[in-house]
């Protein structure tokens, strides 16, 4: 018997796809009846629930099935693996059979529209045409119209392209694809992103050559305030960067918000970040990367722009810890220096994103939270650095006795590598049976990721 959604196809479980009763006895996963199209109508019967669906009961009958059912935790990795895939080969030929008809009718109005706009463009030029050429002139519009029906036509003869997509931490990459004459599919599917406007020309730069990064240096400074107007002035300097760095001094709001349009990386690491800094970081939309050194003695930082992609941040507040759990695109993390009086931030699995790459640098007194986000992460979860040394000898502020256990009770099934560092240190560990002894003790809790130690193989580590 499949204990399987009645709408998705993918088998119940616990969690997201929780059994929840509908009023009329047929049976949804919880993910299901929280989507809007759901609303409030069972996709099985047509028959219109009247239920609030925050408050569908559990099918504790399935539940009780599932749990009797449930694999041991010892159960092969590979087992849990091919039963995932499974479930998402049923959610792929479900969403296939939902989105081949809304294909079909969005190309259907793609046409209508080109049609529209070539009545509209004919009529407009046999108009002219009537008048003569000294009597009018085609309107911005008529010639947008135009130029639109002209860059279809350019599409449909495209002949190569390129593509990116990404989905979580996954991307795939086809670069200089030759169409064939048959190739419909990939022509349409350009025109499609063309209307919608997601589709544009490349505008071809003109001018000198100029640099994509902007860093600050000692003649920037007056003092400890930055000669914002001085480099404002040199326009080659900053036009056309994408990245800044080493950000220091005071009264650097200006700079940030002249580059904010344009800036996608940016460090503030010579110092300590003000809170007006980041309150026009918290603006930067096209912000993808952010490393900031923060005061430890500050608490009233603003929140992080939602749409990082990789984030170094140390000492943070717990205002700034909290917006991770809510960033969709952020695949790589580092953590250091979090407090350890401070209000710990605890993570719910899952995260927004898909985090490939985490580094933590946190004391025992924070272990609750440490652990919190690699378990939250450990769907994902690529590679992990974590700060420890190897026994009681050493910071008691940076020694987990129980490293192994605890890594091994958060399900980090996807984690191909574990790096251990020594803080405070460069230098091959002092002792050498202490490292190798706590690399094997994890090696036996986590057999599927390679374990290594900065500071002993610190070469291998840089490849």
């Amino acid at each position: 018997m499949e204990l399987q959604c009645d709408k998705c196809f993918v088998q119940f479980d616990l969690n997201q796809h929780r059994p929840k009763s509908l009023p009329c006895g047929h049976t949804l996963c919880k993910e299901c009846v929280r989507t809007p199209a759901f609303a409030t109508k069972c996709p099985t019967c047509s028959m219109h629930l009247a239920a609030d669906t925050d408050e569908l009961p559990d099918n504790l009958l399935v539940v009780r099935m599932i749990e009797d059912g449930l694999p041991a935790r010892g159960d092969d990795p590979q087992v849990q693996q091919l039963r995932s895939d499974v479930d998402a080969g049923r959610k792929l030929v479900q969403q296939l059979r939902r989105m081949v008809p809304l294909a079909v009718a969005a190309l259907t109005q793609l046409l209508d529209s080109a049609v529209a706009n070539l009545r509209q463009t004919e009529e407009a030029l046999g108009k002219l045409q009537r008048q003569g050429a000294t009597d009018g002139s085609p309107t911005p519009e008529q010639v947008q119209l135009a130029v639109q029906l002209r860059d279809s036509l350019q599409l449909l003869s495209t002949n190569k392209y390129s593509v990116t997509a990404e989905q979580g931490g996954d991307t795939w990459r086809a670069s200089g694809v030759e169409l064939s004459p048959s190739d419909h599919v990939s022509r349409l599917l350009l025109l499609q992103l063309r209307a919608s406007e997601q589709l544009q020309k490349d505008d071809v730069y003109i001018g000198p050559p100029g640099l994509s990064t902007l860093s600050i240096v000692d003649d920037d400074l007056k003092g400890e305030k930055l000669k914002v107007d001085d480099i404002l002035r040199d326009g080659p300097r900053w036009k056309n960067i994408r990245t800044l760095k080493n950000l220091t001094g005071s009264h650097t709001e200006k700079l940030l918000r002249v580059l904010a349009p344009q800036l996608e990386e940016l460090e503030i690491s010579d110092g300590e970040a003000l809170p007006s800094q980041m309150e026009e970081v918290k603006k930067m939309t096209s912000l993808k990367r952010l490393l900031v050194d923060c005061d430890i003695n500050c608490s009233d930082y603003p929140e992080l722009p939602l749409q990082l992609e990789e984030l170094s941040i140390c000492f943070p507040s717990a205002k700034q810890l909290r917006c991770v759990q809510h960033m969709p695109r952020l695949r790589s993390l580092n953590i250091e220096f979090y407090p350890a009086d401070a209000h710990p931030v605890l993570f719910r699995p899952p995260l927004a994103g898909r985090l490939l790459w985490l580094g933590l640098m946190l004391n025992v007194e924070q272990k609750d939270m440490m652990f919190s986000l690699i378990s939250a992460s450990a769907a994902t979860l690529r590679e992990l650095h974590i700060n420890t040394y190897t026994q009681e000898d050493g910071d008691f502020d940076h020694y987990f006795p129980e490293l192994g256990p605890d890594l091994g009770a958060c399900g980090l099934l996807a984690l191909r590598r574990l790096v251990l560092r020594r803080p405070f240190t460069s230098n091959p560990c002092d002792d050498i049976d202490a490292c190798l002894q706590q690399r094997q003790t994890l090696r036996d809790f986590l057999p599927s990721a390679e374990v290594v130690c900065y500071s002993c193989q610190k070469s291998y580590v840089l490849g």
